[in-house]
């Protein structure tokens, strides 16, 4: 019995030579992958360190500059750092806004924003 269609066969041949070029592919994906993310997170602190800055210095309210991270944060590529970053930035942001309706006094506010923080370093150590 003859099969109804013929495969050739220099492309039986194709298929089973190694390609050398393919690891390339792979390898350039998974660098060009992770590079976006790192270069995003590092611009993200960046412009909050300069936030924060403004904020003690009373430029900026604490309330603001979390709205803004947050903000920020959503727009970042998906990332367990960025998940963290934005569970600490929605307990800031309630703590800032307590403090601006004084509901806790600014020694309750450092406290508690200095151990948000603190929790936050641990958690993307």
């Amino acid at each position: 019995m003859t099969p109804r269609f013929r495969i050739p066969a220099d492309i039986l041949c194709t298929r089973t030579r190694p390609r050398p070029w393919a690891a390339l592919v792979l390898l350039g994906t998974l660098l060009g992958c992770s590079s976006p993310r790192d270069g995003a997170l590092e611009e993200f602190s960046r412009w909050h360190d300069n936030a924060r800055a403004q904020a003690q210095a009373g430029a900026l309210s604490w309330s603001e500059l979390y709205k803004q991270s947050f903000d920020r944060l959503t727009a970042l590529p998906p990332s367990l750092q960025q998940d963290t970053r934005l569970e600490n930035t929605v307990l800031l942001l309630s703590t800032a806004r307590k403090f601006e309706s004084n509901e806790i006094n600014a020694q309750q506010f450092a406290a508690e924003r200095n151990d948000i923080e603190s929790q936050l370093q641990a958690r993307l150590r």
